[in-house]
């Protein structure tokens, strides 16, 4: 890892000083995905075998927010969780670039020659086959091919990684979460996609209708397709099975967005403390129903479903049994 031992987070590529040349990477890396996975993994590759740093470029805040602010774009992933995905993958420096006008005006030439050859002393340099850079995203890995071999360093060019017949990417996820389709999302992503936030107090509806729930304020941007889902409910080291409805309550009327979890076979206080929910599974529509009886019978068999349900683990992923109680996957 990093010279502290851990990876190492550093604001802006003129403030690295990096020791010698690198293994350098690029790239937004929204949800480091199966193929940014692929990314990282060759670039640590490079570092070992060449016995260089592992270093990994990144922008904040996302080119497409800075060229178009108005845009409806959701992030899939945090810089707190880009960079702990990282870490686990062995990168040993984090360079987080702010993207400002200085940066998306410079030219590829001059991206490369201060950036990545000056600044981060790249001896080799992976990008994926659709890496674009410079201004008016004008450079392209044949372009960053041929400046290396005059500045001096190698280009690793990574090919579409194919999941389904179908090339892996942020928007693809993007588009899966929106649409509801939490597995198919949570086998590119390698990990169930997840929101996290302080439990407040809700209307306690749900403790009268025998299915008391916690009202998650999650910070993400991103939320799943209103409807239930099953969910993993993590809080501190402990992992639940359970039931969340993402949406409106259109039952009662309500029309602000929520995420309200319930956790299965659980009893105790979850009030202002921090949850993270891992999203496993589409359940159904979220819908108004005729009367509460019949909600709270219809929450029963959300209930039985979610207890039933066979979810894979992933590795680093505690897992959970119908009954809450915390598993070891094995790996």
């Amino acid at each position: 890892m990093g010279r502290s031992g851990r990876m190492d987070v550093i604001e802006g590529s003129g403030n690295f000083s990096p020791p010698g040349e690198t293994s350098l990477t690029i790239g937004n890396f929204d949800g480091v995905h199966l193929g940014h996975r692929e990314l990282l993994r060759r670039a640590v590759a490079h570092a070992r075998d060449l016995r260089l740093e592992a270093v990994a470029l990144t922008f904040t805040p996302h080119p497409v927010r800075f060229f178009t602010p108005k845009a409806r774009f959701y992030e899939i992933t945090s810089m707190g969780e880009k960079a702990s995905r990282m870490e686990e993958l062995g990168i040993d420096v984090l360079v987080v670039e702010a993207f400002t006008g200085a940066i998306g005006g410079m030219g590829p030439e001059e991206f490369a020659r201060t950036v990545i050859h000056e600044r981060l002393r790249a001896r080799v340099v992976t990008v994926g086959y659709d890496f674009t850079f410079g201004r008016n995203r004008t450079g392209s890995p044949g372009m960053l091919r041929r400046i290396g071999s005059e500045l001096g360093f190698d280009v690793d060019v990574v090919p579409p990684l194919l999941r389904g017949g179908e090339i892996v990417s942020s928007s693809r996820i993007r588009d899966l979460l929106l649409s509801g389709r939490v597995r198919e999302a949570e086998e590119l992503l390698c990990r169930p996609y997840a929101v996290s936030g302080r439990v407040i107090p809700g209307s306690a509806r749900g403790r009268k209708l025998g299915f008391p729930t916690a009202n998650v304020e999650f910070v993400q941007e991103l939320l799943p397709m209103p409807g239930v889902y099953v969910i993993d409910a993590a809080v501190g080291s402990v992992v639940r099975r359970g039931v969340a409805n993402v949406g409106f309550s259109p039952t009662f009327g309500e029309n602000s967005l929520a995420v309200e979890a319930h956790l299965l076979d659980f009893t105790g206080d979850l009030y202002g403390q921090e949850m993270t929910v891992r999203f496993r599974d589409r359940i159904r529509d979220e819908r108004k129903f005729k009367s509460v009886e019949e909600l709270v019978r219809q929450i029963g068999k959300d209930v039985a479903y979610a207890r039933s349900a066979r979810l894979s683990t992933h590795p680093g992923t505690d897992s959970v049994d119908s009954g809450g109680r915390r598993e070891d996957d094995g790996q």
